[in-house]
């Protein structure tokens, strides 16, 4: 009877001490398969009201786990990015929106936000200051500006970025469980249940690299399993419709020869490698789309009735971050992608308020002369975008910052 007893002890201590010793493992070799998502969660931190905001006074060196990027990330005592704190009494300009605003892919001073923050807008001497949090929706960004307009004095102009991943998804992405963000907020709003598991996984994996190394375990394996039951499904509906079409498309590779003499020609607009881009002659009918869901609409609504409380400028702003739009427009063409920038306008012109669309600036992007490691290179339009990864590079933020203070100007 004692030996079971000592048995069962020793198993119950087993399993504390092996946990105890992975923890210890993974912080001690920090692998960098993990790395990047450790440094990025612990920029993070739980907010009451919108679920996530920056940690205040954090200063971390973020590096891609693919090597995609790299750069220095700080936040200053409000949670906002950049070390420069807001200055009393002086006119501020603010920067609204998602991870692109934020700006995953640049060290602090190279955000599009913090360049606006060195140029005047009519006539006068603005702070630039970042909003900016990943993974926000329309009603989170409401609700991180409601909270900053409390503790910012000030605020002149807000510039809200609109993001296509608001209120738009991908029929493949949706199939694998992957939701738009507002569509999220709108299933989650009211449900107190699902906040407060939330927290504590939130803070759980915070603390702990363990559980936060489980967690990205267990939600990679879902996606890849979504992935693949899409994947068989939409295989199997080719296979059965069009059996040519599958064949030919599934073990017929084209082979694309290239001469020698073409290496170093330079091409504009340069094509797009691994991307089928299918371009329109003719814009997209603003009347064939569906009407922005009811979460995204009351969102926008919430942020101009702050803004008319508050008497500073709202300003819409939609930045093209999906580099098939921006192809077809170097082409004279269109994208049916660009149809969530359509939907936002639409809505946003019937409530009287203008919307700076910077498309067009696009046409400045091909041919621009820039450096990389040492030498000048002429720029495509992949060289704005992290490949993969679709938020801007260096090169892309000082395009963004130069194109929203040159469509500025057009504000009245």
């Amino acid at each position: 009877m004692i030996q079971n007893w000592k048995r069962w002890g020793a198993i119950v201590l087993f399993f504390p001490l092996a946990l105890l010793a992975l923890e210890l493992i993974l912080r001690i070799s920090n692998p960098p398969a993990l790395r990047y998502y450790r440094d990025v969660k612990l920029l993070h931190a739980y907010h009451p009201e919108y679920g996530v905001t920056l940690e205040p006074n954090e200063s971390r060196f973020v590096r891609h786990y693919a090597d995609l990027w790299q750069g220095q990330f700080t936040t200053n005592s409000l949670g906002l990015r950049g070390l420069e704190e807001p200055i009393p009494g002086k006119p501020k300009l603010v920067c609204l929106g998602d991870s692109l605003v934020m700006g995953f892919g640049v060290s602090d001073e190279d955000t599009f936000c913090s360049i606006l923050g060195v140029s005047a807008h009519n006539g006068k001497d603005y702070q630039s200051l970042n909003l900016g949090v990943d993974a926000y929706g329309s009603l989170g960004s409401y609700k991180r500006l409601k909270d900053m307009s409390g503790k910012i004095d000030n605020i002149q102009t807000v510039l809200f970025f609109i993001s296509p991943n608001d209120f738009t998804m991908p029929e493949e992405l949706r199939a694998q469980g992957i939701l738009p963000d507002d569509e999220n907020d709108a299933l989650h709003e009211n449900d107190l249940v699902y906040k407060q598991n939330f927290r504590i996984q939130f803070e759980l994996t915070r603390v702990s690299y363990l559980l936060q190394a489980l967690k990205l375990a267990y939600e990679q394996t879902k996606v890849k399993f979504a992935q693949t039951k899409y994947l068989v499904s939409a295989d199997t509906e080719l296979l059965t419709t069009s059996p040519l079409v599958y064949l030919r498309e599934t073990f017929i590779l084209p082979i694309k020869q290239q001469r020698c003499e073409e290496k170093d020609e330079f091409i504009c607009p340069t094509p797009l490698q691994n991307l089928n881009v299918i371009c329109s002659d003719t814009p997209v009918d603003p009347n064939s789309l569906e009407p922005l869901p009811e979460t995204t609409t009351r969102a926008y609504d919430l942020m101009i009735s702050l803004s008319k409380e508050k008497g500073y400028q709202f300003v819409p702003v939609i930045l093209p971050m999906q580099i098939e739009e921006v192809y077809c427009r170097q082409l004279g063409k269109y994208n049916a992608l660009g149809g969530y920038a359509i939907r936002a306008k639409k809505y946003l012109d019937s409530k009287g308020i203008q919307t700076l669309d910077i498309l067009p600036y696009t046409d400045k992007m091909c041919g621009r002369e820039f450096i990389v490691a040492g030498k000048t290179k002429k720029a495509g339009i992949q060289d704005y975008y992290i490949p993969g990864d679709g938020h801007l590079t260096k090169l892309g933020n000082l395009w963004a910052a130069e194109s929203v203070g040159e469509a500025l100007k057009e504000i009245k």
